[in-house]
């Protein structure tokens, strides 16, 4: 492990907001720990996961890959999950900041055997982080 950066920031995009709450800095890749949060519709009965679409800048030495490491939440009036996302490879060492970016969050439910997506919610939620 490099370190572990505290961020805290959150961005509300669309009445959903997003929080990056860490990175976990590594030599092969971080970890980026998130927060979201959005009300429940009146009439919504889903209960949807959420999955995000992340894309990261500067561009590393290779493609980034990112995937869902773990997570959990829910609730009856909000949303509420806790899910941490793995960022390979790690981003350049030299640089003096790396922009994270949630850019939409795809909402799926799971039923017969496939995912659903039930909603997308269209950031771009950014969150830099520097050195």
């Amino acid at each position: 492990m490099i370190d572990v950066v505290g961020i805290g920031l959150t961005e509300t995009v669309g009445g959903v907001s997003v929080t990056l709450l860490s990175v976990e800095r590594y030599r092969e890749g971080h970890i980026a720990l998130f927060r979201l949060f959005r009300a429940r519709g009146p009439f919504e009965r889903e209960f949807p996961s959420p999955q995000l679409e992340l894309a990261v800048t500067p561009e590393g030495a290779g493609p980034y890959r990112f995937w869902m490491m773990s997570g959990g939440g829910g609730g009856m009036k909000e949303l509420e999950y806790r899910q941490s996302y793995a960022i390979v490879p790690a981003p350049p060492t030299d640089a003096t900041e790396t922009l994270i970016e949630v850019r939409q969050i795809s909402w799926q439910r799971y039923g017969a055997g496939t995912y659903t997506v039930v909603s997308v919610d269209t950031g771009p939620w950014r969150f830099v982080v520097g050195r």
